[in-house]
């Protein structure tokens, strides 16, 4: 009957310490979670900072390739485009 009670106490005390050790991992899991959560947000924002500035970069690339007389002509031919692109959205509209 002793070693019944004893075994008893062993499993217990083994029951418990699983329980803590439970509770513990679940504990870290979850301030895992919270930090994988905010790494991915960090993450994000670098991504949307990366692509703003190779947009600037293709932007200066591009401007820095021309002089001030082919920024002028490429400026007007741009413009161009867009009224016929307006006049085109216009025939539609009509």
């Amino acid at each position: 009957m002793k070693d019944l009670y004893s075994d008893l106490k062993e499993l217990q005390f083994a029951l418990q310490k699983l329980l803590k050790n439970y509770n513990g991992l679940k504990k870290e899991n979850e301030q895992l979670k919270k930090q994988n959560a905010e790494i991915n947000e960090q993450l994000l924002e670098k991504q949307k900072l990366i692509e703003v500035s190779e947009e600037r970069l293709a932007t200066s690339n591009i401007t820095a390739l021309y002089d001030e007389d082919e920024k002028q002509l490429l400026q007007s031919k741009i413009d161009i485009y867009l009224k016929e692109i307006e006049k085109c959205l216009s025939l539609f509209n009509a």
